[in-house]
């Protein structure tokens, strides 16, 4: 049995680490990275931190001045993970490869472009994908080497999939030593294989 990782405490606290806030006196909450512990306090330190942005942990600047800091004990901030960007659900892009399951059938695709159902333009192409609109698709294999599958006529496959039906499969593009390769595979789980 592997034993519990304890989870990590404000009073762990160390340099480098993310904190926000969890009382603000002039309005808004900062999210800070740590940059050093005052020992003005030994039970309740102060620390100084780097405002960065909530989302991506980017430092905010204020100008010429440069970037923007702040002071806070370290009983009013919590420890703070982003939970939008990690969290995020990824949606479809061309280029994604991405598994069609309709009933009890699997075929695999990559992603062309996408198609409005009623015919008319579609806003993914500019805004990203919308939601509504089919996954115009080129059928491929999913043995290694991913190669396009072709039709009688000799042009590829094509295939318009719903996006609730679809999911995006992970392309391993190295070998078993981590060196990159042509002979680029699917991630796919052993129980869907």
């Amino acid at each position: 049995m592997k034993p519990k990782k304890k989870k990590k405490n404000i009073r762990d606290v160390e340099i480098g680490d993310h904190v926000k806030q969890t009382v603000s006196s002039g309005g808004k909450k900062k999210c800070g990275e740590v940059l050093m512990i005052l020992q003005d306090n030994p039970g309740d330190p102060t620390l100084e931190c780097v405002e960065v942005n909530p989302d991506d942990l980017t430092p905010l600047d204020k100008g010429s001045d440069g970037i923007r800091t702040f002071k806070a004990r370290r009983s009013k901030l919590k420890l703070y993970t982003p939970r939008k960007k990690l969290f995020a659900k990824k949606t479809f892009e061309k280029g994604d490869v991405i598994q069609h399951r309709r009933g009890g059938t699997l075929r695999y695709g990559r992603i062309v472009c996408f198609v409005h159902p009623d015919g008319l333009y579609s806003s993914s192409h500019e805004e990203g994908y919308n939601g509504k609109d089919l996954l115009e698709c080129v059928e491929i294999d999913k043995k290694p080497g991913l190669l396009q599958k072709m039709s009688p006529d000799g042009e590829p496959k094509r295939f318009q999939a719903q996006g609730k039906d679809c999911k995006i499969i992970k392309v391993i593009k190295v070998n078993a030593k981590g060196e990159p390769t042509t002979m680029h595979r699917l991630d796919i789980p052993e129980e869907e294989e």
